[in-house]
């Protein structure tokens, strides 16, 4: 049973790259001009995350997305014109996003109106009864008309009805199921629902699989060297600034030593600029992060919103310790309750914990077990397809997570 594929994120990426460069011969940009544009709104649109599929499901994220990467690569591309010798004026260069952001709000945007009124049958078996399901999936797409959602020992009878209603695809929640049900093409939907999620669901982990291993982990801790030695160099200075900053405010140290599990359940000590006042945990013990923490010093209120109380960690990256991306290292304590109440978590584990992540940039920090549980599903998803390509894509997405906080997600129905 083949999976489904949506090319869309991919023929919207090269139509805007179209449009810039159809701008760019129209003004006389050159070249290179014109490819220096195409790749500032790339990389925008990749940092603001203008190709995920979860913004397109309400116009108005759609939107701030759609603008930051405008204003971003707009600016980038001014700045080449202005500080470099290219072949074209810096206001001249401004209209090359324009076309861009024209394109992609207009595709976006005509794209969801041909899907609501154009909507395709379709068939869900394995899921009899789970109105929820049917509901989340209308909501992200609007292109499906649900006219079954049945149980997998009626498929046939059901394909068959379906069928008469003018569908053609049957979805399988558990990807499995006969070839074809009823003369309807079968497709697992747990693909489908990863990558519209962008998480794992823990009621369908059997498939989760590790990806880093062999040449991608080479590659990735190359990549983490290369990035991790280079960053310590250039946050030298910004880094000393800080703990002195540290220091004369409290007193203890400005490096702060936290036992954390690592790959394969190894401990280690990450370091972090402390944020709290000192020995803040003697007396609580290990507790979860609060909104607005009392315990946070001055300096800490405002290291903890950028996380430039996580710089020492290039340390721990460079040491082997740590990756740049991956899932965050929990504490001996905490991973061990996780461990008895969600075995699945042990997966989590096959690959080196980071300093940000696809978990991190989709979700603040754990308050309560549901904040775990959500969390744990987009690291799943982050195992499961790990590489340097994601990777990039995740750092690039930290700068929206630093800079913006962390993207409000749009109101959905809840997966059951």
């Amino acid at each position: 049973m083949r999976s489904a594929r949506d090319i869309r994120p991919l023929v919207l990426c090269v139509t805007e790259t179209a449009a810039i460069a159809a701008v760019g011969a129209a003004v006389g940009a050159g070249l290179l001009a014109t490819a220096v544009a195409a790749a500032a709104w790339i990389v925008a649109a990749i940092i603001f995350g203008l190709s995920d599929r979860r913004w397109w499901a309400r116009p108005r994220s759609l939107y701030r997305a759609a603008a930051k990467t405008w204003a971003t690569a707009s600016l980038a591309s001014w700045l080449a014109a202005f500080l470099s010798p290219l072949a074209v004026t810096p206001k001249a260069m401004l209209l090359l996003p324009l076309a861009g952001l024209a394109v992609a709000v207009a595709m976006r945007t005509i794209w969801r109106a041909v899907a609501v009124h154009r909507r395709r049958p379709v068939l869900v078996v394995d899921v009899a009864g789970e109105d929820r399901l049917a509901a989340w999936l209308a909501y992200y797409w609007p292109e499906w008309e649900i006219v079954g959602l049945v149980d997998g020992r009626d498929a046939a009878a059901a394909a068959r009805e379906a069928a008469g209603r003018g569908a053609a695809v049957a979805y399988y929640l558990n990807g499995q199921g006969a070839p074809s049900p009823g003369g309807l093409e079968a497709l697992p939907l747990d693909d489908l629902l990863q990558r519209v999620s962008g998480r794992v669901f823990l009621e369908h982990t059997d498939g989760v699989r590790s990806r880093c291993s062999g040449a991608r982990v080479a590659l990735k801790r190359v990549m983490d060297l290369c990035v991790a030695a280079g960053g310590l160099a250039l946050l030298a200075p910004l880094m000393a600034l800080l703990a002195a900053l540290i220091k004369l405010e409290s007193q203890g140290p400005a490096i702060y030593r936290q036992r954390r599990l690592g790959r394969g359940l190894r401990p280690f000590e990450m370091l972090k600029f402390r944020s709290m006042i000192n020995e803040a945990e003697q007396e609580t013990g290990p507790v979860w992060a609060q909104a607005n923490d009392p315990r946070c010093t001055v300096v800490g209120r405002v290291l903890r919103p950028l996380h430039l109380d996580e710089l020492p960690q290039l340390v721990n990256v460079v040491r082997g310790e740590m990756s740049l991306v991956g899932p965050r290292p929990e504490r001996p304590e905490l991973a061990d309750e996780l461990l008895r109440t969600m075995p699945v978590y042990r997966k989590r584990l096959e690959v080196r914990p980071g300093i940000t992540g696809w978990a991190q940039i989709n979700q603040g920090y754990d308050r309560e077990m549901d904040d775990v549980r959500r969390k744990l599903e987009y690291d799943l998803y982050y195992v499961k397809h790990c590489g340097p390509l994601f990777d990039t894509a995740i750092l690039l997405r930290t700068i929206d997570a630093v800079i913006f906080g962390k993207p409000r997600r749009p109101a959905r129905p809840d997966l059951p």
